[in-house]
């Protein structure tokens, strides 16, 4: 059939109609459902989102010296749609930054996020490099220099293990950071507070918005009214560490332990604040406030005295005869030891066929519990160790914590070992192991291990009576804008199961471990103030023995305890408690130490 002319124009006119209506809908969709969102693309044409990183906060120490701050640096941007329509630009740059061509163009590679997203080519730019771009300016228009933040130690406090460092973030950590606003190229705490405490530390990022020509080049800064869609947004600095570490102890520590291997931990006894923690050998903070070379982390990383390891937290030693109270505790409480009996010490202790020897070899005739402790017998804690059993010493290692973390705010720590029937079972086979192991274990060798603050933690345990607390470095933050600050609650442990009158007693002793006339740490006796320790010389297979010393001050109140460790130092009363004596009398002289207020005999005896 035949269309009418009537009809094909009305066919025509419908077509008409109904494109002209797709035409509009598309119109109204584009213009006001897709409107804002297609403006916003036009508009990043021309318009640069720039980062703007917050101030990191500060670290402060106990009684307000600033320890860790920073200082200004510049970091280097540049966007890869410039560089890649600016065919000399990755040979100016490589020659400037002493790389490579195809190394910088892999880098900018693997951190595009959008051709003209700038992104950080170089951090911390040196003086020389700083130069030599500006004079290249204008054969680099794109480039642009940002401010950032180098730390720096203006107290003098060298504590890498304690304060760790930053780094730029790797792609592992971007995976775990990245919701929480990390890009490639930012700076992240690796090690110690610096990375505990990032969160608090690092801040908000800010936002900055610039004007850009057809070619990208910026043109200006752009104004809350020039584009309500772009606010610039300021940095929110980030929150400043307030620590519990006095930094003239601190410092004094470093001193002392300089050329040494070993350190020293000090607890405040009312909290569990730590006061000083030094770890010797360690490296110079200062290379890595700044991008470290591959060759020198190689050198640090094979350097055979570990710098890089924290001896304090990290590592395990045998605690020597610092350990040999958690036997006194374990055979006191189990009714197993009398304190009045005597043990006789011709020098050595046989036990089958084999002579356990006493460290002094002429012996220490008849010995009680108190002149055991005193004059750190081994004849007579073998006989003790013998009677009181394996499974009863481990079982008082363990209730002091020893074998698992003490939980201090710090990375990496080592929970140590005690070693029990069921793990000798293990390293030597079942029923393969003599009970001589039990004589070593006892005195602090052989398997045991423990960390210099674990024995620091356990002589603190000691002071309080078991009413202790967890060791800490926080004390709380500061808000750099309003000062306004917030502490944290002190976390307390209790240690139950254990009589008063037990812990009088080795308290007792460790009091005649420093003042008693056959004392084997007076080398700590400090004059105005009484102490309480104990020494350790652990020996050691591969050479000289580990000197070890622990203790609290003041005897009748006690404020502070500490662990000495002296890594092939040799005897713990000749080289570690001198260090100890030193802990004491420098806090006495800046009065940051008070002598017990209660009477000797307050204290649970007379002298």
């Amino acid at each position: 059939m035949e269309l009418t002319e009537t009809k094909k124009r009305l066919i025509f006119s419908a077509a008409l109609c109904v494109i002209f209506f797709l035409l509009l809908v598309r119109f109204a969709y584009i213009q006001l459902y897709k409107g804002e969102e297609f403006l916003r693309a036009s508009e990043e044409n021309r318009i640069r989102s720039i980062d703007i990183e917050p101030p990191r906060g500060l670290i402060i120490d106990r009684y307000g010296t600033i320890l860790v701050d920073n200082r200004p640096a510049y970091a280097l941007y540049a966007a890869p749609a410039d560089l890649s329509a600016n065919d000399s630009a990755y040979s100016i740059l490589a020659s400037a930054l002493k790389t490579t061509r195809p190394a910088l163009r892999e880098w900018v590679r693997k951190n595009n996020r959008g051709n003209f997203i700038p992104i950080k080519i170089e951090r911390q730019l040196d003086f020389t490099t700083l130069s030599l771009l500006q004079e290249r300016r204008l054969d680099l228009p794109s480039l642009d220099f940002r401010a950032e933040s180098r730390r720096s130690y203006p107290a003098g406090v060298r504590a890498p293990h304690l304060f760790g460092y930053l780094s730029e973030i790797s792609e592992s950590e971007l995976k775990q950071w990245r919701e929480k606003g990390y890009e490639a190229g930012d700076l992240i705490g690796k090690k110690g507070l610096e990375r505990r405490y990032e969160t608090d530390l690092r801040g908000t990022k800010g936002r900055w918005h610039r004007q850009a020509d057809a070619l990208g080049r910026i043109i200006g800064d752009l104004t809350a009214t020039d584009n309500s869609l772009f606010q610039n947004v300021a940095p929110i600095p980030g929150k400043n560490l307030l620590v519990s570490i006095d930094a003239s102890l601190q410092l004094h520590l470093e001193k002392v332990m300089a050329g040494r291997r070993g350190g020293a931990v000090v607890l405040n006894c009312k909290n569990g604040e730590v006061i000083a923690l030094v770890s010797k050998p360690d490296y110079d903070i200062e290379l890595f406030s700044r991008p470290i070379p591959s060759s020198l982390w190689n050198q640090l990383a094979n350097d055979p005295d570990k710098p890089l390891y924290d001896r304090m937290v990290q590592s395990v030693y045998p605690p020597g005869s610092t350990f040999k109270m958690v036997l006194l505790f374990a055979g006191l409480e189990k009714g197993l030891i009398d304190p009045e009996e005597r043990v006789f010490c011709p020098g050595y202790y046989r036990f089958g066929t084999r002579a356990f020897g006493c460290w002094k070899k002429g012996g220490h005739g008849a010995v009680n519990m108190l002149q055991g402790l005193e004059q750190s017998c081994d004849v007579y804690f073998y006989r003790m160790g013998l009677k009181v059993g394996l499974k009863h010493w481990a079982d008082y290692a363990r209730l002091f914590g020893f074998g698992e973390l003490t939980g201090i705010d710090l990375i990496g720590e080592s929970a140590g070992l005690v070693p029990d029937e069921e793990y000798l079972d293990r390293r030597y086979g079942k029923n393969k192991w003599s009970k001589g192991l039990i004589l070593n274990v006892v005195i602090g060798q052989g398997d045991v291990l423990t960390t210099p603050l674990q024995m620091a933690y356990f002589a603190m345990n000691i002071a309080n009576e078991g009413n202790s607390f967890r060791p800490h470095v926080k004390r709380g933050t500061q808000d750099p804008l309003t000062g306004a600050e917030e502490f944290d609650q002190p976390d307390s442990v209790r240690i139950a199961g254990i009589r008063p009158e037990t812990y009088a007693l080795v308290k007792r002793g460790m009091y005649l471990v420093v003042h008693g006339a056959n004392a084997t740490g007076r080398a700590a006796q400090v004059p105005g103030i009484l102490a309480a320790g104990k020494t350790g010389t652990a020996e050691n297979p591969h050479g000289e023995s580990h000197a070890w010393f622990i203790g609290f001050a003041p005897f009748e109140d006690p404020q502070i305890a500490y662990c000495v460790f002296v890594e092939n130092g040799g005897g713990g009363g000749a080289v570690a408690a001198p260090i100890a004596k030193g802990i004491i009398s420098l806090l006495l002289n800046e009065n940051k130490l008070v002598p017990g207020t209660k009477r000797f005999a307050d204290a649970g005896f007379e002298r």
